[in-house]
């Protein structure tokens, strides 16, 4: 943990102890809480303009206890972030983006753009527990995120870290992440029952003058005074991330581009590489070159992916059908093709992600546009471009 880090999260600690030490013995009305939350935010703005990182942090998280101000979550992030705890910085402008529909303009555009500066220095940890009320602990320190939730994400510095889960009645589940700059690494903590307590041993017979009976045979063995630990997984859950949204296609059924909409899954094995499956459906927008000609293309884009940061490269395939119809007829051909692609993870909206995707595919033939009579009206080149703009959900 950083210096900065350590006095940031020091001082949240002593406010709420503080805080609550000084609570009065009965509520305060409604007015004495808006007059002592505007008296707060002042101070705490005086403090930050002042250099003042501790007592701005001080005003505004006690501020924040009696009123959830979106404005003022944003505020604290950017004394964080001018305090040097980057990480904490990062998660408060981000929950003051995502709240803060109502923060006016300027300072939405300010708690905005220091999200932008401070986002890639940082890597996002997405957690995922077997067994919710566990604790997580990242290098020693409790995720408060943790006792309410079995999935969330925190920001942490660059680097390896220790992700530790804990629940009464478990074994520990401890993972080591490498965390990239401005990166994202998913995580899952599977806890493991202890075994069940030994029974006490027998008391021992008293000794007799009578020499003990031989203890007569039984085909069953004597059980162990300890029973067997349950056995440890084989591997981790593998995981799968949805996702969903809009696509166009150009290329083998008009001049124009089609559009359509994508449903897309992704299964990452280790910590760069990924498969991932894309089905995309569009449609021509308008008649062909003047005649009343429509095409529908279907189709599957498996792909191989590595990934660096925010961004994926990819080798890809793709299969599907082309229809073509005109009056009363209709035309379906099948398509083959191969080619490569990349991806970029824009912005967090929330735990889900904003990724555009661009890729091109090579084709086996092509397919031209026939009239009656067999006229050609149009013929494509052999190529497959497509630009998809996807929603990217958790993984589960």
């Amino acid at each position: 943990m950083t210096l900065a880090r350590f006095v940031f999260v020091l001082v949240l600690v002593l406010v709420g102890g503080v805080s609550r030490a000084d609570e009065p013995p009965g509520p305060p009305s409604r007015i004495d809480q808006a007059a002592r939350f505007a008296e707060l935010v002042r101070e705490g703005d005086r403090a930050r303009a002042a250099g003042r990182t501790s007592a701005a942090v001080q005003a505004y998280s006690e501020a924040l206890r009696i009123r959830d101000d979106p404005a003022i979550v944003g505020r604290l992030g950017l004394v964080a972030l001018e305090g040097g705890a980057t990480a904490e910085a990062v998660s408060y402008l981000l929950r003051a983006i995502i709240d803060g529909h109502d923060v006016p303009p300027a300072e939405r555009r300010r708690i905005q753009d220091a999200y932008e500066r401070a986002r890639p220095q940082v890597c996002r940890v997405d957690v995922a527990l077997s067994h919710l009320g566990a604790d997580v602990l990242i290098d020693g320190e409790l995720e408060r995120a943790s006792s309410t939730a079995g999935e969330f994400y925190v920001f942490t510095s660059p680097g390896r870290h220790e992700v530790r889960a804990t629940l009464g009645g478990f074994h520990d589940a401890i993972e080591t992440i490498d965390a990239p700059k401005g990166g994202r690494v998913r995580v899952s903590l599977v806890l493991t029952p202890l075994p069940p307590p030994s029974p006490p041993p027998a008391p021992e017979a008293p000794a007799t003058s009578k020499p003990a009976s031989p203890a007569p045979s039984s085909p069953c063995p004597a059980p162990n005074s300890k029973p067997p630990a349950p056995s440890a997984p084989n591997s981790k859950p593998r995981r799968w991330s949805p996702a969903f949204g809009a696509t166009s296609i150009y290329g083998a059924l008009a001049p124009l581009p089609t559009f359509g909409f994508v449903a897309s899954s992704e299964w990452p094995f280790g910590e760069v590489f990924s498969a991932r499956l894309d089905i995309r459906v569009a449609k021509s927008a308008r008649d062909v070159e003047g005649a009343a000609i429509r095409g529908v293309i279907l189709g599957a884009w498996p792909a191989l992916c590595a990934t660096a940061g925010r961004f994926s490269g990819c080798l890809l395939g793709t299969a599907g059908a082309i229809e073509q119809s005109w009056d009363d007829v209709s035309l379906w051909r099948p398509f083959l093709g191969f080619g490569a692609g990349g991806t970029g993870r824009l912005i967090s909206i929330g735990p889900a992600e904003l990724r555009l995707s661009v890729d091109a595919a090579i084709l086996l033939d092509n397919y031209p546009i026939l009239l009656a009579g067999g006229v050609k009206l149009w013929t494509g080149p052999p190529l497959l471009g497509s630009l998809s703009a996807l929603v990217v959900f958790p993984g589960h």
